[in-house]
């Protein structure tokens, strides 16, 4: 049975989603693409490892299950922070909005291929609403405020691709060990390998972590309600629904990057961005309308 407080916690992890989109472009020009990811997930990390330590459930996991979570950390806290920060270094933040609702069709295909939920007509139906939401507003022209905006595109689909890699394969490991000590685990494991590639490939503390009082607020921002409650949110909706249930959330997360943008960027709402959000909104209420049948999902051996 679907689980309304799991979509609730989807809802609330995808609209913080969509600030972070918005906040990540006003920064970029203060800061560089992997030293801006390491220290975002870093303040995260500390944030959500206090909340563990505080619950008092020290877990101990099997040595089998930490090299799986170690391998899907690197997706989740690692490629996707990066392709992330690097494509809205190159597109808009409404484009860069629309692009994350790519997702459910990404995450649906790999979830069928490798046999964790069953597809059905509703399902399908659903997600091609959120993906034709997205490509009506990603229809329009930005060449004018993006003048590279295709090789931003690239970068933001290659990071919904890693999303949905943990997206289809951290279930089991919630399940099993409780979504605290599986966010922060696979946090641990992305902040490490970024601060290695950031100090190999940037200079995180030689000037790329120089911000202004502003860039300061952002990284706050970004850190805290756009960082460790965006994430322990999703933890929490991955536990109790599907992972194409929780991914179709995502058509909120463009929503909330346009109006922001709106806000903050200038970024004019035309009747196409009205179009995809009603697009994605019907999306999000045909995937939670049928209860589910617990039977139709399979978790991984």
């Amino acid at each position: 049975m679907t689980s309304i407080w799991g979509l609730v916690w989807a809802c609330v992890s995808t609209s913080l989603g969509g600030t972070t989109v918005v906040f990540t472009r006003m920064i970029m020009t203060e800061t560089t693409p992997l030293s801006l990811t390491f220290a975002r997930y870093g303040i995260a990390l500390i944030i959500l490892f206090a909340l563990f330590l505080l619950r008092k459930e020290f877990i101990k996991f099997s040595r089998k299950d930490l090299m799986g979570l170690s391998i899907i950390a690197i997706f989740m806290y690692a490629g996707f922070p990066f392709c992330f920060a690097q494509a809205l270094e190159y597109t808009t933040a409404v484009r860069g909005g629309l692009i994350f609702g790519t997702m459910p069709l990404i995450t649906m295909c790999l979830a069928s291929i490798f046999r964790i939920e069953k597809m059905n007509l509703r399902k399908i139906i659903a997600v091609i609403m959120a993906i034709v939401g997205t490509s009506i507003v990603l229809g329009e022209n930005v060449t004018p405020l993006a003048p590279d905006a295709i090789k931003g595109d690239i970068y933001m689909f290659l990071g919904m691709l890693s999303v949905s890699i943990f997206n289809v394969s951290a279930r089991k490991y919630l399940v099993s060990y409780g979504n605290l000590a599986v966010m922060s685990y696979t946090m641990l494991v992305g902040v490490l390998l970024l601060l290695l590639l950031a100090i190999n490939f940037e200079k995180p503390f030689n000037g790329a972590l120089d911000f202004s009082i502003s860039g300061w607020w952002l990284l706050a921002l970004l850190s805290i309600p756009g960082g460790a409650l965006m994430i322990y949110a999703w933890g929490e909706a991955l536990k109790t629904i599907t992972p194409t249930q929780a991914t179709i959330t995502v058509g909120l997360n463009p929503v909330t990057a346009i109006c922001l943008a709106a806000i903050l960027l200038g970024e004019p709402i035309t009747t196409n961005v009205i179009f995809g959000f009603v697009f994605n909104f019907s999306a999000i209420l045909l995937i939670s309308y049928k209860k589910q049948n617990p039977t139709n999902i399979k978790s991984p051996a």
